[in-house]
């Protein structure tokens, strides 16, 4: 009979061991709680949970018995990314963003058979990976070739749309920049009636981004979705590109931040794909080691987007514009916006779980705390899918979701890269378990 080799037989095991139930009681032990709330960091804390519950939080005592010693360690809630493409990436990408502390997703557009096999697999324990909630497909205005799509071009398409999505038990709706000014309203304002939010671009046909925030969009997708509405209408005129864009001007910014705040839209600008696209230069000509958790169809859905020239003018214009997009991000916050952290995923050079570390580092940046950054990729995330009584924040009778960082995420937001554990419905990996999930990762994300 012939022999199963060493390698293949671990590779087999793996899930397998990474699957078992949660122990009935764990204890982490002396840790600095940042539990999301926005209070102070708490020291000297014992946190314990049962099954997947988080039940006692107290002062930490000499004689307590613990499983985990935290001792000079930080807890945070598990991060969500906010903005990922899943059916685009595959499902490699699943076990990559849990080795990075992202333990919830909201999945913007794909495939609602493919995300939904996955979340099955998670749910039975075949699959390392976040909690994931999905929109399914985009709805969208006439496109050749484009993917995934619902088409709405008339209110009774969107009508329809609607009713079909909450058949299917969606948990948004997400929309694309392509719909027509009349299809679009009438979406919104059936979602609205069904108790559906829409979430994703400000089509470029609204001349006014504030149209769309008063009529109820619910989380405004991409930074450009401020702007790229009227910039490209007023290129269509003969405006140059740059006069385009300096007529987005900082009180044009706060006008639509007032509204967003009044209204309560989110806003998820997803700054490190608009990093990536106007550094595309440099990031190719540095070899970026995480791209080796990045699986073949993410690299073959990348394909579908050429490199730019290279060429002095578009580098100028792509960082000014970037330059740009971050001093926008200041002032939506200065204005009092309320943030989440998305990062593209599946867009080009996006890597799975190691890019929401990135973001938060570009909206602390942008002039958000550390603790406000890990605030909108934590509490508001959950706030905002309606799960803030279960999950976001590391509370009592809370789901136990949290990270056990080495370093201080509030002296440095790049701290959130420090992973000692984490923790994902009452699952503990350690930073041994984490290894082996990316390297395990690194080995399948080729042929995958």
């Amino acid at each position: 009979m012939r022999m199963l080799s060493t390698s293949f037989l671990i590779l087999i095991l793996i899930p397998l061991l990474f699957a078992l139930e949660p122990t009935k009681s764990q204890s982490f032990y002396d840790v600095t709680l940042i539990d999301g709330t926005g209070s102070p960091p708490k020291e000297h804390r014992t946190v314990t949970i049962s099954g997947n519950r988080i039940t006692d939080i107290k002062k930490s005592e000499t004689s307590d018995q613990a499983d985990w010693n935290g001792t000079g360690k930080f807890l945070i809630p598990g991060l969500w990314d906010m903005h990922v493409h899943l059916a685009y990436v595959g499902d490699t990408a699943c076990p990559a963003l849990i080795a990075n502390g992202v333990t919830s997703v909201r999945d913007l557009g794909g495939n609602l058979n493919v995300i939904d096999w996955m979340r099955r697999r998670i749910d039975e324990k075949d699959l390392i990976g976040p909690r994931i909630y999905r929109a399914g497909p985009f709805l969208d205005g006439s496109k050749i070739g484009a993917r995934d799509r619902l088409i709405i071009d008339t209110p009774a398409d969107s009508i329809r749309a609607v009713a079909y999505l909450k058949e299917q038990s969606v948990d948004f709706i997400k929309v694309h920049n392509g719909p027509r000014p009349e299809p679009y309203l009438a979406l919104l304002k059936e979602a609205k009636r069904q108790g559906i939010q829409v979430v994703g671009h400000i089509p470029v046909s609204i001349s006014d981004p504030g149209t769309a925030i008063d009529a109820g969009h619910g989380s405004v997708e991409h930074i450009v979705s401020l702007f790229e509405g009227p910039y490209l209408q007023k290129v269509g005129a003969g405006k140059s590109k740059q006069e385009a864009l300096a007529e987005f001007t900082d009180a044009e910014a706060k006008r639509l931040a007032q509204k967003m705040v009044k209204n309560g839209t989110w806003f998820d600008p997803t700054l490190i794909t608009y990093w990536a696209r106007s550094y595309q230069w440099e990031i190719r000509s540095k070899k970026d080691l995480r791209e080796k958790y990045v699986s073949g169809s993410a690299k073959e859905f990348w394909r579908q987007f050429p490199d730019l020239p290279d060429e002095p003018a578009v580098r100028d214009l792509l960082k000014q514009a970037f330059d740009r997009m971050v001093e926008i991000t200041r002032i939506q916050h200065q204005e009092g916006v309320r943030f989440l952290v998305g990062t593209d995923l599946a867009a080009k050079y996006t890597y799975p779980g190691f890019n929401v570390h990135d973001e938060l580092q570009w909206l602390v940046n942008a002039g958000l705390s550390p603790m406000e950054a890990i605030q909108a990729g934590t509490r508001n995330c959950a706030e905002s899918v309606g799960r803030l009584k279960d999950l976001g924040t590391i509370e009592e009778n809370k789901l136990a979701d949290f990270i056990l960082l080495d370093k201080n995420p509030l002296m440095d937001i790049g701290n959130t890269k420090s992973i000692v554990m984490v923790v994902v419905n009452g699952q503990a990996y350690s930073r041994e378990d984490l290894d082996r999930i990316l390297e395990k990762v690194a080995q399948q994300a080729p042929s995958r």
